[in-house]
């Protein structure tokens, strides 16, 4: 990527310089390369894995969140009525799908640790969108209920095995753009979903026999397995085991990562459950863990989007139509924050500035009854906790070192964890509080307040440990030309 450029030419170049002298450090079949001759390879290396990967994983995300929110475009579509549920029912058929979802995200990723990426993230998004298509069929509340709980169950490997994945090959100043390339597949199927959800609304009403809401999971969920198949021929599996690699681009995959980590290797040689126990005994992990979690819960808003619209007073289809500029303009911003994060390698304030810009509009939305004020609130909510929550995810990776598995169970955890308030949040939005929806709003202010509270509290304690660390092996944590020693991003 452009954005990465002088990342690669220069910050990488740096590390080259430093560590080529030291052929204990620099793999065999690269030492007769020269700094420039590696800082190119590195850069071919990188676009290759762009091109190969993000494209897929984007489309495929933006595919699950399609599956996943397509219960809140079905409410528009007559889903209540035709099942004959209550807003307490529905909020509970919303609620089900978290609690299969943070069920299987740990296993999923001690798993995905050890397994073939290629095959096992495919296959995961074959079955969920099995599953999905199937909810287009079901005739009562239990049998919603099951399958929601089932949806959830089986998406639950796909992003935070794609979170991890992406760490597998990206440097620390590489991710964040690249996770929030990625993470912009949620907001922009958050816009797609609402356009096309519109359009089935509006014109396959009784087809076949059937409401529209069915055709909306049936349709969804049959695109989802169609494409599910590109990931088996494009997705490229880890550093070490990628067939169309070459040597020398193999060498340089594994080299690169682990010089940025005190030579760390990045290989899972032990069991994944030793990888658990240094995930749970890193005290680092714990308050990462609460920060995403707080993002997440900023984020509540988003199951119940089309309703709170809906509160506007705009008829059914218009107001499907008017779920998607909020997600676009989120998208924009999102986009370039994490760029922004990315090239200037911080993380605390641009997660501080964009959970405040969320909390204004929190505030904005629950306090005046202007259709044109709480329509700008909306835009202002979707931007800053959409944009904080990928910068929280590039910190979470980048902040937790190798081995592969201990990332990977630390990204695992704290997907399951943060996501585990989706199950409460479920019921912030009931039908009896709008159109302002206040309870939901300051629940949602509230975790906004903690996530910049404890992204700041974070940022200090890698500050002091980067000091700590620069004291014992000299300035910018390079000793001698030895090694490049691990230090944290802020």
């Amino acid at each position: 990527m452009d954005t990465d450029k002088a990342s690669i030419s220069k910050a990488s170049l740096a590390q080259i310089e430093t560590t080529v002298g030291t052929t204990n450090e620099v793999p065999e079949i690269l030492r007769n390369h020269t700094p420039e001759e590696l800082a190119t390879l590195e850069k071919k290396l990188v676009r290759k894995i762009d091109f190969r990967s993000l494209p897929v994983l984007i489309v495929l995300f933006i595919l699950n969140i399609l599956d996943r929110n397509a219960i809140a475009n079905a409410r528009l579509g007559g889903l209540e009525e035709t099942l004959g549920i209550d807003d307490v029912q529905y909020q509970t058929a919303v609620m089900v799908l978290w609690a299969g979802y943070i069920s299987m995200m740990v296993p999923s990723n001690m798993l995905l640790s050890i397994f073939k990426p290629k095959i096992y993230l495919p296959t995961v998004v074959i079955i969920w969108g099995i599953v999905s298509g199937a909810t287009g069929f079901v005739q009562n509340f239990p049998g919603l209920v099951a399958l929601r709980f089932l949806v959830g169950v089986t998406e639950a490997p796909y992003f935070p095995g794609c979170i991890f994945f992406l760490s597998c090959w990206y440097t620390r100043r590489e991710l964040p753009s690249r996770i929030a390339t990625f993470y912009s597949g949620y907001t922009l199927s958050s816009a797609f979903g609402g356009l096309i959800a519109a359009g089935i609304v509006d014109g396959m009403e009784g087809l076949g026999g059937y409401p529209s809401w069915r055709w909306i999971f049936i349709l969804e969920g049959a695109l989802t397995i169609v494409l599910a198949f590109a990931g088996y021929v494009l997705l490229p599996n880890y550093p070490s085991n990628t067939s169309f690699l070459s040597p020398e681009e193999t060498a340089m995959a594994q080299w690169r990562l682990n010089r940025e980590n005190d030579g760390t290797k990045d290989e899972v040689t032990e069991s994944v459950f030793i990888g658990l126990k240094q995930a749970l005994t890193d005290p680092k992990v714990y308050l990462l863990v609460f920060i995403q979690t707080c993002a997440v819960c900023s984020m509540s808003f988003t199951y119940f989007f089309p309703s709170i619209v809906k509160t506007l007073g705009f008829p059914r289809v218009e107001t499907l139509l008017l779920t998607a500029p909020p997600y676009f303009l989120a998208f924009l911003f999102s986009v370039l924050n994490s760029w922004h994060s990315g090239r200037t390698g911080e993380h605390c304030f641009h997660i501080v500035g964009a959970c405040s810009l969320s909390i204004v509009g929190q505030i904005l939305s629950m306090s005046t009854y202007n259709t044109g004020a709480r329509y700008f609130a909306m835009f202002l909510q979707a931007m800053g906790a959409f944009s904080a929550f990928q910068v929280v995810l590039s910190w979470v990776s980048a902040t937790i070192q190798r081995p592969k598995v201990k990332r990977a169970v630390a990204v695992g955890l704290a997907t399951a964890v943060s996501n585990a308030t989706n199950i409460a949040s479920a019921y912030l939005y009931p039908a009896t509080d709008a159109p302002l929806y206040r309870m939901g709003c300051i629940v949602l202010t509230v975790a906004l307040a903690c996530c910049v509270t404890a992204s700041v509290i974070l940022r200090f304690w890698l500050q002091k440990l980067n000091r700590k660390a620069d004291r014992m092996v000299g300035h910018e944590g390079v000793e001698n030309g030895a090694g490049v020693l691990f230090r944290y991003t802020l």
